[in-house]
Order: structure tokens, then C-alpha cells, then sequence
């Protein structure tokens, strides 16, 4: 009974195993894919780095938007990789592989290919309407904050 009930955990801890690892594999394939790749070079780049500088676009002096979008395009390109294995590993732990592959088939159609390349406007247009909102909410929290740790 004891080599039984060994086996029956072997083999539910195996088939556990098999289902990670094909949930970490369509993880890695819907990261990899192409929309997904072009919607993060979108991201990266300087233009889409501009674009959510709406956030701090008022503490820029003028003509060094594009120098510092470029900076910080660069050293995000460098972080890349590990932004997909975490992207991988946190699609992994939270999606089942039948959403994963789901994710992955709406993006690779027509509609959502058409949608994952608007993604990166969106977010431009988003980010700059609340960036002001945004700027004059850090200044309370900031304030809040100080006036809390000085009591």
C-alpha cells in the first residue's frame, strides 16, 4: 500500500511537472511571438519612450526630450531579457495553458494583431492625458509622506 501510495504522488508530481513546463513553453512561445516582440520594441524605443514621458514632460528642459527618451531607450533595451523571463515566468505561474494559448491565437489573428499595434499609442495617449494628474498626485504623496515620518 505504501509503494502504491508512493507512485500515485510520483506520478501526480510528474503530471504536475509536464503541465508547468508546457504552461512555461507557451508562455515562451506567446512572449516570443511577433506581436508581442514588436509591441516591446515599440515600447522601448525613443519615440515610444517620448511618449510616456508625459509623466515628467514638464521637468524637461526644452530640446533634451529626445537625448534623455534616447538614454533611457538604450538602458531599458539592455533590461529586454529579463523583462521576458519574468514576462514568461509570471505568464506561467498565472495563466492556464489553455489562456495562454488563447492570448496567443487572439494576438496572432487579424483583430488582435490589428490591436496589439495600437497598444503602444494607446498608452501614449493615456499616459500624457494623466500625466499632470499624476505629477500633482506624487506632490501630495510626497508631502503626505514627509509630514507622516516627521510625527
Amino acid at each position: 500500500m505504501r509503494l502504491f501510495s508512493f507512485l500515485m504522488v510520483v506520478l501526480l508530481a510528474s503530471g504536475a511537472f509536464a503541465q508547468d513546463a508546457e504552461r512555461l513553453e507557451a508562455a515562451k512561445a506567446y512572449v516570443n511571438s511577433k506581436g508581442q516582440q514588436e509591441l516591446m520594441a515599440d515600447m522601448l524605443s525613443p519615440e515610444g519612450v517620448m511618449g510616456q514621458m508625459g509623466l515628467v514632460g514638464g521637468r524637461i528642459p526644452d530640446g533634451k526630450k529626445e537625448l534623455l527618451a534616447r538614454i533611457v531607450s538604450e538602458e531599458l533595451a539592455k533590461m529586454k531579457p529579463v523583462m521576458e523571463e519574468a514576462m514568461i515566468s509570471g505568464m506561467a505561474t498565472t495563466f492556464t495553458l489553455e489562456e495562454i494559448q488563447a492570448l496567443t491565437e487572439f494576438y496572432a489573428s487579424d483583430v488582435g494583431a490589428s490591436a496589439i499595434r495600437k497598444m503602444t499609442p494607446f498608452m501614449t495617449q493615456t499616459m500624457q492625458q494623466i500625466g499632470p494628474y499624476f505629477q500633482q498626485m506624487q506632490a501630495v504623496l510626497a508631502r503626505r509622506i514627509q509630514e507622516e515620518m516627521s510625527k
